[in-house]
């Protein structure tokens, strides 16, 4: 028997069914209210209220239609979601042993699949609302693998009333309190972004009142752009009028106000009074909506920089960028520890069983690194005896993990397989055997010697070059030949040309009886 992480049992009969579909009656209907139509300051901290108690309806309707009616909010959170959700997935074995790196291989072909990244973004709708369901359909074929990932309405979902931090699914079976979510068939994120409860840490929550204002702000600058520009009207009528004269002036004085046209008695007259004009009244109402959108912006980027960033302006600008790659990182840390938890996990048990150890999945921003630099540093590393596993080193590269018969990459010269590296308590008897073969075997030639020692030396200091001079000058017979030597051996750089040259040399000097090359080998 398989157990979730909250105890309960998994059961394989609803792992293909919808638990959570929608209906057109019953506590998961489609249909809902308005609440953005006529919100007031009383109606806004009555839903506020009420979300807080457990009454959560008004505001997640709330939270929907203000991405759908401010396009700055909508821009900022669609920002924050973007950012994560674009981040590359790596998916890190727990280890190098065999069975960790065929299960690592599983989970990193699940998260290619269609709709991964679709399930990232629906999961970053908890940013805003302060909590995010979608629901696992999972097939089975060859093994146990999530053929959908299904959006849930959070309005199909609610809190349990003790601790107010376990969500539950409404059902008719349990009208208030709702029901056990099913084991591994939800992926529930719950991003902490404030301590307390999960439904009072949504930015909607912050964002609601800068919204509310900013609809009375713009609802005011349309009226005063309406009438921008036109004088007061002003229609007087005599005493002693009758009401239906009056009645004639009232039209005329709207007349004038749409379509500058209107016919009046003669003993009545209009006058047109020019407003005197305000310093920076024209101004006020985008200057007040700008400020409630930078306050926005700042609850759900932590900074300004992208939305209001100053031309030429750097310090205060790039301080503020980096305070959103930390919030961003933390979500991307959240995110990937909901999917490890609800869906890396159950991938796996279900079809190799509970593990000791457990593939990670990672969302991580790719860091302005120097490779080269980075493998100067593993190269010197291991050359002194330190051990580092080759898969940390693949995932810093971007590497996946070779197949059996894959073609590998080889040092250029490299023949057959890469040989697996020797265990320690190996590798003195390796290396006796090494040595007692070598004993048997012919030695190598000396030129072939000095050449090998000066392959590398062509990259060493200049006194290892001054070194290398004078043992061209040593073998030369004449000082026109050494002068040839050199000017060959320069001349034909890289360093194993010049090697090449040197060899020759060598050989010609021994052929001629100048000396006895054994002596000068080492």
């Amino acid at each position: 028997m398989i157990f979730d992480y909250r105890g309960n049992p998994v059961k394989s009969a609803d792992l293909k069914k919808e638990l959570a579909a929608p209906t057109l009656s019953g506590v998961r209907t489609v249909w809902d209210q308005q609440v953005t139509g006529g919100l007031t300051p009383a109606r806004l901290a009555a839903v506020l209220q009420n979300a807080a108690q457990g009454d959560m309806n008004d505001y997640l309707t709330l939270a929907e239609e203000m991405e759908e009616r401010d396009l700055h909010y909508r821009c900022e959170i669609s920002k924050r979601r973007l950012a994560v959700a674009s981040l590359p997935v790596v998916v890190e074995a727990a280890s190098d042993d065999e069975k960790d790196v065929m299960l690592a291989d599983a989970v990193r072909a699940m998260a290619k699949k269609a709709g991964f990244r679709g399930l990232l973004k629906d999961l970053l709708d908890a940013l805003g609302k302060g909590y995010s369901v979608c629901e696992i359909m999972w097939s089975r074929g060859t093994r146990w693998q999530p053929g959908r990932f299904e959006w849930r309405d959070p309005r199909f979902f609610t809190f349990d009333r003790t601790s107010r931090r376990k969500i539950r699914l409404l059902d008719e079976a349990d009208m208030a309190e709702g029901i056990e979510l099913a084991a591994y068939k939800y992926l529930v994120h719950l991003p902490h972004l404030k301590t307390g409860l999960p439904i009072r840490g949504g930015i909607a929550r912050v964002a609601a009142w800068a919204f509310l204002f900013k609809n009375y702000t713009v609802k005011d600058w349309l009226a005063f752009c309406e009438v921008f520009g036109m004088p007061l009207r002003l229609g007087k009528y005599p005493s002693g009028a009758l009401q239906p004269d009056i009645d004639i002036l009232k039209l005329a004085v709207a007349n004038l106000g749409s379509d500058a046209a209107a016919v009046i008695p003669e003993s009545m007259m209009i006058d047109f009074v020019e407003s005197g004009k305000v310093t920076g009244g024209d101004s006020l109402f985008m200057r007040l909506a700008d400020w409630l959108d930078a306050q926005v912006s700042r609850g759900v980027l932590g900074q300004t920089a992208t939305t209001q960033g100053t031309p030429g302006k750097l310090g205060g600008d790039e301080a503020q960028s980096e305070v959103r790659e930390d919030i961003r990182d933390d979500d991307a840390a959240q995110l990937a520890e909901t999917i490890n938890r609800d869906l890396v996990k159950p991938f796996v048990d279900l079809n190799w069983g509970p593990q000791e150890n457990y593939p990670e999945l990672i969302l991580r921003a790719v860091e302005n690194e120097d490779l080269t630099v980075l493998t100067s540093a593993i190269e010197k590393l291991v050359d002194r005896g330190l051990k580092i596993e080759q898969s940390e080193v693949r995932d810093k590269f971007g590497f996946s993990d070779p197949a059996d018969d894959a073609e590998i990459l080889q040092a250029a010269g490299g023949q057959g397989q890469a040989t697996a590296p020797v265990p320690p308590a190996e590798r003195g008897e390796v290396e006796s055997a090494q040595n007692r073969e070598g004993a048997q075997a012919t030695s190598p030639h000396p030129a072939d010697l000095i050449a090998d020692r000066l392959e590398i030396e062509t990259e060493s200091p200049i006194d290892r070059w001054l070194s290398v001079i004078e043992s061209i000058i040593e073998m030369a017979d004449s000082l026109e030949e050494a002068k040839e030597m050199l000017l060959a051996a320069f001349n034909e750089l890289p360093a194993e040309k010049f090697a090449a040259v040197i060899k020759t040399a060598l050989v010609s000097a021994e052929a001629a009886g100048r000396f006895d090359i054994e002596e000068t080998g080492e």
